[in-house]
C-alpha cells in the first residue's frame, strides 16, 4: 500500500470516530447506605463524561447531591418518590434520589477541576455522616 493510501485510511478512521458520538464516560458504581458513600472519594476528569450507577443498599432513600460544581449534559433516572419533590432545593447544581433497594443512574460532565462535597440531603443524613468527595481533575 501506498503511503499516500495508509494515510488516507488514517485520516478516514480518525474521522469516522470523531463523529462516533464523543467520549467514553467514565463509570463509578456507588453504594449508599445508612449512612455513607462508597467509595466515599470518586476521582474524575473535567471536561469527561461521568456516568454513575447509585446502588441503594440502605433501608430508607439517600440522594446524591453536590450543592455547587459547574457541569453539563446532566440527566439522572430516579426511583421512587423523593423527599424534595417540589422545587425547594433546585439550587442543587447535582441531585438525584434512589429509593430503598432500588439502583438509579446520574450523567454529567464537569466542567473545572476541583474537589466538591457530596452529601445526602434527606433529613438528619448528612448529621449522620453522609458524605463524601468528587474530585475533578
Amino acid at each position: 500500500m501506498s503511503f499516500k493510501k495508509v494515510l488516507a485510511v488514517l485520516l478516514f478512521a480518525m474521522l469516522l470516530s470523531a463523529c462516533a458520538g464523543g467520549a467514553t464516560p467514565t463509570k463509578v458504581t456507588v453504594t449508599m447506605t445508612e449512612f455513607g458513600f462508597e467509595p466515599n472519594v470518586i476521582n474524575v476528569s473535567a471536561g469527561s463524561p461521568v456516568e454513575l450507577t447509585l446502588v441503594n443498599e440502605g433501608a430508607v432513600e439517600h440522594d446524591f447531591v453536590i450543592e455547587v460544581i459547574q457541569v453539563t449534559n446532566v440527566s439522572s433516572s430516579n426511583s421512587g418518590d423523593h423527599h424534595m419533590a417540589t422545587d425547594e432545593h433546585s439550587e442543587f447544581d447535582l441531585h438525584t434520589s434512589t429509593a430503598a433497594g432500588e439502583t438509579s443512574t446520574l450523567t454529567f460532565t464537569p466542567t473545572e477541576s476541583g474537589t466538591y462535597k457530596i452529601i445526602c440531603s434527606v433529613p438528619g443524613h448528612l448529621d449522620a455522616g453522609m458524605t463524601g468527595e468528587l474530585i475533578v481533575k
